[in-house]
C-alpha cells in the first residue's frame, strides 16, 4: 500500500512543503511530533488504535527517506493562504504595527502596552483600535513565539465580530436585499405596482435632507404616480387623434383590456390643446404689462421682503428657449387641471390625490363648458396661434408637443442676485408729468381722464387675428376666464399649514418624479423647475395687481395713473413675500433650500482617472487618452480651416490678418475695422456674395431666386464653424472664453454701443 493510503486509514496526512505529519481527527487537527514512538503513543491514547495497526504507521515512518519536521521548527505558511480543514482554525488577533499574532485578546492587549503605547498616545486611540480580529492557523494549538499564519476563511481574512447571531442576522438582511433587487429588476412591474411603490429606492445619503424638506415621500405616498405624470403631460399630435392613456397603458405586463385603462378622450385633448395654446396669449399680455411698468414697481415685484425694495428690477429671461420652457410648465399645469377635472371624482381624489375646492370646480366648469367652444374653429389650435395683441405685435406661440429641452440651454432665473441687464423696463411707464397745472378745472381733468380711459380700454380690449379682424367676444372671454382660473390656483389658501395642499405646489412635486417613477430628482436637477414657476408667477401677479386693461368678469380694473405701488403692495404682502403662506412663498423657500443643498449632492457624473493618469473615463462608455486629447486642437483646427474654405468658396481676401488696422477711438456710427481704408475690406462681402451666387457647386442663387436649401446648408456650416472655434478657444486659450460674445462679434458701432 502507498504511504497516502496507509496514513488516510488512520486520519493522518503529511504536508509536502513543511514536511510535518498532521492528525486530521476532529478532536486534534494538529501536527504531531516526528518520532514514530510519539506518533504511536498519540494514536493509542487519543484514538485507541490497536498495536498491530499502529505498527503499520511506525514502520512506514521509519522507512521514509525524508525525515519529518518538528512542528516547532517547521516553516509556517504564507499569510492569506486558503483555510486548511485539516488544521485547527483559531479566531485570533493581529497587531497592526508588528507581526504579533495570538489567539487571546488579553495577550494582545498586554503586548500593546510595552510595545506600542507611544504610538497609541500619538494617534489618540484605544488599544482595541491597534489590533484587528483575523482567522489564524498553526501547526499546534498553542504555538510558541506566535507561529501563526493568517488564512482566508469565508472569503475574508478579517474575522467578523459578533458571533453566530450577527452572521444569522446578516444572512437575513442579505436575503431580503436580494429579493428587493429581484423585484426592482422586473418582479415589481409584473403586478402593476411600479407606480405605487414608495420611495425606498431613493438614495438615503444623497437625498434625505432634500426629501425631508420637500415632504414628497409623505405627499405622494399611496398615489398613482403614472397617473399624475400623464395628467401633467403636454399634448402631442398622437393624443389629438387617439386620446391619451392616463393609467394602465404601459406599466403592466401582457395585454391590457380597455376597461382597465383610464383615458382622456381625443375630444378632450383637442380642447385642452386649444386652452394651453391660449396660455401663450395670457402670458404675452402679462409680458406687455411688464414692459409698460415702471422700474420702481419691478424692483418691488422682485423683492420678497415685506418692507424692502430690491435694488434691481425684475427682468425677462434672456433666451427664447428659456421663455418657451418656462411657459411650457404653466401649460402642463393647466393641462393637469382640466384632465383631473374630467376624471371621475373617486379616481381623482384617491388615485391622483387631487381635491378641488367648490370655487375652483365652478371656475373650471364655466371655462370648460363655455358656449364659445361650440363656435366654428373654436378648437382649432391655429386660431389661437394666429392671434395678435392689440398693438399689432405678433404673439410668440409655441406649439407645445412632447419634447425635451435638454439641448436648449435653459438658464435658471437667479431670483436673488441676477446681474442680467436685459431689463423689461426698456419701455418704462410713459405717464408724463404734464399734470403740473393744478389750476386746471376739475371738469376738464375728469373729461380728459374719461376720454383717455375709454381710448385705452378700447385699445387693450381689441384683439385681432392675423388678418386684422377683431376676435369674437367669446375668445376674449375665454382668455379672461383662463387668466382668472390660473390666478385662483396661484392665490389658493394653504390648508392646515401644509403648502402641498395647494395644487400648484402639488404639481411642483409631480415635476420632481424620477424617470422610473420610483424616486425623486435631486435638488440640482430640479431647481430649474422652481425658478420657472417663480418667474411665471411674478408675471401673473403683476398682471393681477396692475394690469393695463380691465378684466370686468373678474372684477379687476386696469391700473390707475397714480398709486400703482399701493395696488401692487396689497398683492405682494398677501402672496409674494416670505412668510405669506402662499404657493409662491413655498416655491421660493424651496428654491433657496435646493440651491444651498445642491452643492453637497453627488455630482451629476463622475470621471475616473487611470492609475498612470493618462486615461480619463466615464462609466464604461467613454475613455479618452491624454495623447489623443492633446491632438484634439489640431483636429478642430483642421475642421475649422476646411469649413472656412467652404464658406468662403475658396476665395481668400487680399488681406494679412496680422496687419489689420482698427481705430477704437473712432466712434462714428457704423464704423468698424471692415470699413477702415487701410484694410481694403469695405466691399469684401460683396465679392464673397458674388462668389457664393455664381459658384458651380452649392450656389446660393438659382434661376434668379435664392436657393433656400443651399442657404440653410450654408448656415449649418457656419454654425459648425462656430462650434469648432468655441472648442479651440476653450482648449487653447487658458481660460473660460466668453463664447456668446466672441462668436457673435458686433463689427459695427451703433448708437447704443461700440464694437
Amino acid at each position: 500500500m502507498s504511504e497516502v493510503a496507509v496514513l488516510s486509514q488512520f486520519n493522518l496526512s503529511t504536508d509536502p512543503h513543511a514536511q510535518v505529519l498532521i492528525c486530521c481527527h476532529d478532536t486534534c487537527r494538529i501536527a504531531l511530533l516526528p518520532s514514530p514512538a510519539q506518533v504511536s503513543e498519540h494514536l493509542r491514547k487519543k484514538h485507541n488504535i490497536p498495536a498491530a495497526e499502529r505498527r503499520l504507521v511506525t514502520d512506514l515512518l521509519k522507512a521514509r527517506i525524508s525525515l519529518l519536521q518538528s512542528p516547532s521548527k517547521a516553516p509556517i505558511r504564507q499569510d492569506g493562504a486558503a483555510y486548511d480543514p485539516n488544521l485547527h482554525l483559531v479566531h485570533g488577533f493581529r497587531c497592526k504595527f508588528c507581526n504579533e499574532r495570538t489567539g487571546s485578546s488579553q495577550v494582545m492587549s498586554r503586548h500593546m502596552t510595552p510595545a506600542h503605547e507611544k504610538q497609541r498616545l500619538q494617534l489618540g486611540v484605544r488599544r482595541k483600535a491597534m489590533y484587528e480580529p483575523v482567522f489564524l492557523q498553526a501547526w499546534t494549538k498553542s504555538p510558541s513565539g506566535g507561529r501563526y499564519w493568517i488564512v482566508e476563511y469565508g472569503g475574508s481574512t478579517i474575522r467578523p465580530v459578533g458571533g453566530k447571531e450577527v452572521c444569522d442576522h446578516l444572512e437575513g438582511v442579505f436575503e431580503r436585499e436580494r429579493e428587493r433587487q429581484k423585484d426592482l429588476l422586473g418582479g415589481g412591474s409584473a403586478n402593476g405596482n411600479v407606480t405605487t411603490r414608495d420611495s425606498r429606492t431613493t438614495s438615503f445619503t444623497d437625498l434625505r435632507p432634500w426629501l425631508e424638506r420637500t415632504g414628497w415621500e409623505r405627499t405622494f405616498e399611496g398615489v398613482n404616480r403614472e397617473l399624475l405624470r400623464n395628467l401633467s403631460a403636454a399634448p402631442s399630435p398622437a393624443t389629438l387623434s387617439r386620446g391619451l392613456i392616463l393609467e394602465g397603458g404601459g406599466s403592466r405586463g401582457g395585454p391590457v383590456r380597455p376597461d382597465e385603462q383610464t383615458t382622456s378622450s381625443a375630444d378632450d385633448e383637442r380642447k385642452i390643446t386649444a386652452l394651453i395654446t391660449a396660455v401663450d396669449l395670457v402670458m404675452s399680455r402679462c409680458e406687455q404689462t411688464a414692459r409698460t411698468t415702471s422700474r420702481s414697481l419691478l424692483c418691488w415685484l422682485r423683492s420678497v421682503r415685506p418692507h424692502g425694495c430690491y435694488a434691481k428690477p425684475f427682468t425677462f429671461v434672456g433666451k427664447t428657449a428659456s421663455r418657451r420652457k418656462y411657459i411650457r410648465l404653466l401649460k402642463r399645469f393647466v393641462a393637469m387641471i382640466f384632465r383631473a377635472y374630467r376624471l371621475p371624482a373617486g379616481i381623482r381624489q384617491h388615485q391622483a390625490g387631487i381635491r378641488f375646492k367648490k370655487s375652483q370646480l365652478r371656475l373650471i366648469s364655466v371655462l370648460w363648458n363655455h358656449e364659445g367652444w361650440t363656435q366654428h374653429d373654436a378648437l382649432n389650435e391655429q386660431l389661437w396661434r394666429s392671434m395678435k395683441l392689440s398693438d399689432g405685435a405678433d404673439v410668440e406661440v409655441d406649439r407645445d408637443v412632447e419634447s425635451t429641452d435638454g439641448e436648449e440651454g435653459c438658464e435658471d432665473e437667479d431670483e436673488d442676485d441676477s446681474d442680467d441687464e436685459s431689463s423689461v423696463v426698456g419701455a418704462e411707464d410713459s405717464e408724463t408729468d404734464d399734470m403740473d397745472d393744478e389750476d386746471d378745472e376739475d371738469d376738464e381733468d375728469d373729461e380728459d381722464d374719461e376720454s383717455e380711459e375709454e381710448d385705452h380700454g378700447r385699445k387693450n380690449k381689441a384683439m385681432r387675428s392675423s388678418g386684422g379682424e377683431e376676435v369674437s367676444p367669446w375668445a376674449e372671454e375665454v382668455l379672461e376666464l383662463l387668466f382668472g382660473l390660473i390666478m385662483a390656483f396661484c392665490t389658493e389658501e394653504v390648508m392646515d399649514g401644509r403648502p402641498d395642499s395647494t395644487l400648484l405646489v402639488y404639481f411642483s412635486g409631480v415635476l420632481g418624479f424620477s424617470a422610473d417613477l420610483t424616486g425623486f430628482l435631486p435638488a440640482r436637477s430640479y431647481t430649474s423647475n422652481l425658478a420657472a414657476l417663480i418667474y411665471i408667477q411674478r408675471l401673473l401677479f403683476l398682471e393681477y395687481a396692475v394690469p393695463t386693461q380691465d378684466y370686468p368678469r373678474l372684477g379687476i380694473s386696469r391700473r390707475p395713473r397714480t398709486n400703482q405701488l399701493a395696488r401692487l403692495q396689497n398683492v405682494r404682502q398677501e402672496y409674494l413675500v416670505l412668510g405669506s403662506q402662499s404657493p409662491f412663498e413655498e416655491l421660493f423657500s424651496l428654491l433657496a433650500f435646493g440651491r444651498a443643498i445642491a452643492g453637497s449632492e453627488t455630482p451629476a457624473f463622475l470621471l475616473k482617472w487611470s492609475d498612470d493618469g493618462q486615461v480619463v473615463s466615464y462609466r464604461d462608455d467613454i475613455a479618452v487618452h491624454m495623447e489623443k486629447f492633446r491632438r484634439l486642437p489640431k483636429v478642430l483646427l483642421a475642421r475649422a480651416e476646411a469649413l472656412c474654405e467652404l464658406l468662403m468658396y475658396g476665395w481668400k481676401p487680399p488681406c494679412d490678418l496680422a496687419s489689420v488696422k482698427d481705430d477704437m477711438a473712432n466712434t462714428t456710427h457704423e464704423f468698424s475695422f471692415v470699413s477702415h481704408p487701410k484694410n481694403g475690406l469695405a466691399e469684401a462681402y460683396l465679392e464673397l456674395t458674388l462668389k457664393a451666387c455664381t459658384s458651380q457647386a452649392d450656389s446660393l442663387s438659382r434661376k434668379g431666386r435664392w436657393n433656400q436649401k443651399a442657404i440653410f446648408e450654408y448656415l449649418k456650416k457656419e454654425e459648425a464653424l462656430r462650434e469648432n472655434l468655441a472648442g479651440l478657444m476653450l482648449m487653447t486659450c487658458g481660460g473660460q472664453p466668453r463664447s456668446p460674445d466672441l462668436l457673435s462679434v458686433r463689427v459695427i458701432k451703433s448708437k447704443a454701443l461700440n464694437q
